[in-house]
C-alpha cells in the first residue's frame, strides 16, 4: 500500500462525520462510539455520541463547513442536553453515565479568535476544540488527522485565525439578521436567556462579533 498522503477536501457532512466516528478511540482513550443524530428537530443533533474508558457519556459536534453561524446549533444542544439528561440515563442505562455538564469535542476545519474565545468560556461542562485535515493515499483511502486546538479546562493562549489549507479563513456570514443598535441590548439578553448555557465571561462586543 503506498505510504504517500495527500491532502484532500471532504464534500459530503457525512463522510466527515463517518471519519470521526471511525477515530473515536483514537480521540478518546478507551473511547466506544454508542450512536449518532442524537437530539431533535428544534434544537438540532450531536453528531455522535460515545463513553470514555470511566463510562461517561462524551458528544461529538461536527462543523463541517467551518461557519460561525453553525455554533449557535450547538449551544442548542447544550440546552437541549440539560433539558433531556434523564430521558438519555434510561435510554442508555447500564451502558454509560451522563453528567450534569459532559465533555464536548468540537470538530472544525478552523477557529476565528472570538469563536474560540466563546466555546471555550461556556461555563458548563468541558470543551474541547478539535481542528481537521484530511488526507488520501495511493489507493483513494482518506484518513482523518485531528488537532486539539483547545481546552476549557486547560489555559490556551489567545493565537490568530486557525484553518487548514484550502480553508479560507474569512467566512462570508449572510444567514443571520444584521442587529439594529437600538435592538442590541434586548437582543443579546434574549440570545443568552434562550440558549440557557453560561456563557457570562463572553463580553457583548464578543457576542455581537460572533452573530455578526
Amino acid at each position: 500500500m503506498s505510504r504517500l498522503l495527500r491532502p484532500v477536501s471532504i464534500d459530503d457532512p457525512r463522510e466527515l462525520v463517518e471519519l470521526v466516528s471511525e477515530a473515536v478511540s483514537e480521540i478518546i482513550d478507551g473511547g466506544v462510539l454508542l450512536d449518532a443524530n442524537v437530539g431533535n428537530g428544534e434544537f438540532g443533533y450531536f453528531d455522535l455520541i460515545a463513553a470514555n474508558a470511566d463510562g461517561e457519556g462524551v458528544f461529538f459536534f461536527v462543523n463541517f463547513s467551518g461557519r460561525e453561524e453553525e455554533y449557535l446549533g450547538f449551544l442548542k444542544c447544550m440546552r437541549w442536553y440539560q433539558e433531556n439528561r434523564s430521558s438519555l440515563q434510561n435510554l442508555y442505562a447500564r451502558r454509560v453515565a451522563f453528567s450534569p455538564s459532559p465533555p464536548v469535542f468540537v470538530v472544525s476545519p478552523w477557529y476565528s479568535c472570538s469563536m474560540r474565545k466563546v466555546l471555550l468560556n461556556m461555563g458548563e461542562g468541558r470543551v474541547i476544540l478539535l481542528k481537521y485535515a484530511c488526507f488520501q493515499n495511493g489507493e483513494g483511502e482518506k484518513s482523518l488527522f485531528v488537532e486539539k486546538v483547545g481546552d476549557s479546562s486547560e489555559d490556551w493562549a489567545e493565537t490568530d485565525s486557525i484553518h487548514v489549507p484550502g480553508t479560507s479563513a474569512s467566512i462570508p456570514r449572510t444567514d443571520l439578521p444584521k442587529i439594529q443598535p437600538a435592538e442590541t441590548d434586548m437582543y443579546l439578553k434574549k440570545f443568552r436567556r434562550e440558549i440557557v448555557t453560561d456563557i457570562s465571561n463572553v463580553s457583548d462586543e464578543e457576542l455581537l462579533d460572533l452573530l455578526g
